[in-house]
């Protein structure tokens, strides 16, 4: 493949150039226009002034999620004046964090989302079928929504509509491409097999997908990948967004990790003691946002378990890249001596058969130990298919969760509970 032109074209050295120049205006505003980190510098002994290029970087502080939705108006940094958009987080992780964003910042989350649509191969005049929502300040919907205009292709603006409104409005105007949450494309695949459609008369041939990851840390596609490939075809591509950061990691035609926008972002991996780690190795992603007027962030903590993927992407394009998200810090599983992630038993659900959909719900018990409970959405409540779910499910994470079997709607409702934008299909209750 032919390197991109622009920044990804540039060599190493240039890049690290263009980005430390970028560093120092970043630190040099937070530290003046954020009562938050104008605050916590000073409080540093002034390290601001001293963070002159990329390798200064962890001598400044880590800033929490916590802190952040304690103190959120505090890491505003745009006068009132010229912000144009407020958006927000889900608030799945606490609460909510609002986000001001002046007409550089929309312009900024326009050009990074046109990018990631061209990269699939997105071109002026195609239709894509758009299923996020563009309301409640939800900044992805935006987002796609802009860099589709940007790239000079329609935006079908669906949203959270019932399956069948989907494969209608799918039917009626065959859409190129489409943006959506990629357990929702087997739900729809499901709905068409009831109705006696196949999704394939019709499908998109390339995807966007948001939320959850379809490859493994192998960057293989994982069970959920397989499944929605073998369901629709066509071109897929991850991305990884964060409302935080104002823009979306987007995967390019290699399939070799998601690219971080080298102007637009920095990335590190550190480990239980904050300390950095070298590429490969898994640990908490740590961004800082560069050309960011709204509300800069420097080293915040996401929470999110990646790894910066090694050497270069056959693709020729520069700047760091990072793994699929293996899982959340918060949500790691401590269940009758093994660790593991709510992702682990995903994989496991997605490939059992007749399982339609599913809730994991994670409880604390008085041992410091997790009772996991797994919510099935199934046909079959029998007891031989219990226990056959029981058995795969040990042979694949070698411990065996509370197992309830349930009818696939009670599930779906648990899954949209209180009226969600996405799927959540991790429950934790061990903070309530």
């Amino acid at each position: 493949m032919k390197p991109v032109p622009g920044i990804f074209n540039l060599s190493p050295p240039e890049i690290a150039g263009i980005q430390d120049d970028l560093l120092r205006e970043t630190v040099e505003y937070a530290a003046s226009a954020s009562p938050y980190y104008r605050e916590v510098l000073k409080e540093d002994g002034g390290r601001a002034g001293s963070v002159r290029r990329l390798a200064d970087l962890p001598s400044l502080p880590l800033t929490s999620r916590e802190e952040v939705q304690r103190r959120n108006r505090d890491f505003w940094a745009a006068p009132r004046d010229r912000v144009v958009e407020i958006v927000a987080t889900t608030g799945t992780t606490g609460e909510p964090v609002y986000m001001p964003m002046t007409r550089d910042d929309v312009e900024r989350l326009a050009e990074n989302e046109r990018r990631g649509f061209e990269w699939l191969g997105a071109r002026p005049g195609d239709r894509y079928h758009v299923a996020v929502t563009l309301d409640n300040l939800f900044v992805a919907g935006m987002a796609y929504h802009l860099g589709l205009h940007r790239l000079g292709a329609a935006a079908v603006r669906i949203g959270a509509q019932p399956a069948r409104r989907h494969l209608d409005l799918m039917r009626q105007l065959r859409p190129d491409g489409m943006v959506c949450v990629p357990s929702r494309l087997l739900t729809l695949a499901r709905q068409a097999r009831e109705d006696g459609l196949d999704v394939r008369d019709f499908a998109p041939g390339k995807f966007l997908l948001i939320g959850d990851s379809i490859r493994g840390q192998d960057l293989m596609p994982n069970t959920l990948g397989r499944l929605i490939a073998e369901a629709w075809g066509g071109e897929m591509r991850s991305t990884y967004g964060l409302t935080e950061a104002g823009l979306a990691f987007h995967e390019c035609p290699a399939h070799c990790g998601l690219h971080s926008h080298p102007e637009f972002l920095l990335c590190e991996i550190v480990d239980e003691e904050d300390s950095p780690l070298p590429a490969g190795e898994p640990g908490e992603l740590v961004i800082t946002t560069l050309q960011v007027q709204g509300m800069p962030l420097l080293r915040y903590r996401t929470g999110d378990i990646s790894f910066i993927v090694p050497g270069s992407c056959p693709c020729g394009r520069g700047g760091t890249r990072i793994g699929p998200i293996l899982g959340r810090k918060r949500q790691r599983l401590k269940l009758k001596g093994t660790t593991l992630y709510p992702k682990a038993i995903e994989e496991v659900l997605l490939s059992a058969a007749g399982v339609e959909n599913f809730v994991i719900e994670a409880h604390a018990e008085k041992d410091g130990t997790d009772r996991v409970v797994i919510r099935a959405g199934t046909a079959d409540r029998s007891s031989i298919f219990r226990n056959n779910l029981n058995d795969m499910i040990y042979s694949k994470i070698r411990v065996t969760p509370e197992l309830i079997l349930e009818a696939p709607g009670e599930i779906e409702k648990a899954l949209f509970e209180g009226g969600r934008r996405k799927p959540r299909t991790f429950v934790d209750y061990r903070e309530s």
